[in-house]
């Protein structure tokens, strides 16, 4: 099966897009965990209030197989 041209260049053109989109996903992920998660890390780990739990309070996360 032979594709068009036109078909072809929408299939290259939507890989392009696609991949943009990807990296700015990407990259405003790692701005979200150097600017929000690592400072809320660090106070968890300081013993501060994080997500409104009181200070000093530690949780563990329980994952049952």
């Amino acid at each position: 099966m032979s594709l068009s041209r036109d078909s072809r260049q929408e299939r290259k053109l939507k890989a392009i897009r696609m991949a943009q989109w990807r990296l700015k996903q990407r990259l405003e992920t790692i701005d979200f965990l150097e600017d929000e998660l690592q400072p809320e890390i660090e106070k968890l780990k300081s013993g501060q209030s994080v997500l409104g739990l009181p200070d000093g309070v530690a949780f563990d996360i329980v994952i049952d197989k």
